[in-house]
């Protein structure tokens, strides 16, 4: 993992950003400077990378220049790299912070150098994000978990008499995660469920021993919940890795083309997901840039993006999603 180096001249910013290891776009050759800004990621991967590449496709339309750095899940890190985008100075940043606590010492460093900070994906606790932030771009997250808890308490009522034995691979280490939960367990409410085990795995390759271990303890599991889309991979590895195919099924929250292919494969092993919708979460942030940067009223705080429904039985909208992404 590279290390961020501070890089102290703004107006050379572009030229230096590989040398600082982040990813930017190219500014124009004459006429005025684009908008510089400063974006972290929590992960390279998944849904926060198609966040990434909107950005960077959209950058050019909007005269905008994206400087993007991965914290790697990592409060220290984060908090260097926000305190030097502070110091250049950038014209914006957005952040999807890796604490809603431990994060605000960096963002309260950015609001008092005065530079205006998005909210993607995960922030602040309330009061704090409305204080130290000028919006937040995310999904309605209880609704997500509604979504994808009435796909489960579907198949366990149709498919297993209404009752169930599950297992959740969790990411309730950030509140967004908290929320999602709240609204799989209000849909699965309306079948009878026992909880075998509820677990942190959120990163592929840790989640997948971990709901490795849950099947091996628990051979007559139904379902497994994912609260993230690398939770939904590493779900359906450990069901193939136990032999469990056929027996066991996944739902969960969150795409990517790696768990659009899983959805798609007769196996059925993946029977839902909800999406997130990363590319509109950048465009409206770029919106969202786009008006504190004219100065024109931003709306409200809270920008909900949509949250489509895949389903292996409903493989039309799969397949446009696959398309989508290498178009």
């Amino acid at each position: 993992m590279r290390s961020p180096i501070l890089c102290v001249a703004a107006a050379a910013a572009v030229l230096l950003a590989s040398a600082c290891g982040a990813t930017a776009t190219p500014a124009p050759a004459d006429g005025p400077e684009p908008m510089v800004i400063g974006v972290t990621t929590l992960f390279p991967t998944g849904t926060l990378a198609e966040f990434s590449a909107a950005l960077q496709a959209a950058a050019a339309d909007h005269h905008m220049t994206f400087e993007i750095q991965d914290v790697s899940n990592d409060a220290a890190k984060e908090n260097r790299l926000l305190s030097a985008f502070a110091t250049r100075r950038v014209d914006l940043v957005m952040a999807s912070v890796v604490s809603p606590t431990g994060s605000l010492a960096a963002l309260r460093r950015l609001k008092d150098a005065g530079i205006p900070v998005i909210c993607y994906n995960t922030c602040l606790n309330p009061p704090d994000d409305q204080t130290l932030t000028r919006a937040f771009v995310t999904n309605d997250q209880n609704q997500l978990g509604k979504v994808t808890g009435q796909a489960a308490s579907d198949y366990i009522r149709n498919r297993l008499s209404g009752r169930a034995k599950i297992a959740y691979l969790t990411c309730e280490t950030y509140d967004v995660c908290k929320q999602r939960r709240e609204g799989l367990n209000q849909a699965l409410s309306t079948v009878s469920v026992e909880v075998a085990a509820a677990q942190e795995g959120f990163v592929v390759d840790k989640a997948t021993p971990v709901a490795t271990s849950i099947l091996t303890a628990n051979p007559d599991l139904d379902v497994i919940i994912a609260e993230n889309e690398d939770g939904v991979v590493a779900a359906a590895n450990a069901i193939t890795a136990r032999g469990l195919t056929g027996r066991s099924v996944v739902f969960g929250i969150g795409i990517n083309p790696t768990v659009a292919d899983l959805l798609l494969n007769p196996d059925g092993t993946v029977r839902q997901v909800t999406g997130q919708d990363a590319k509109s979460w950048a465009l409206e942030a770029i919106k969202v840039a786009e008006a504190i940067r004219d100065a024109r009223d931003s709306g409200s705080y809270y920008h909900f993006t949509p949250g489509p429904n895949f389903t292996s039985s409903d493989p039309g909208p799969i397949k446009q999603y696959r398309a989508s992404r290498h178009s």
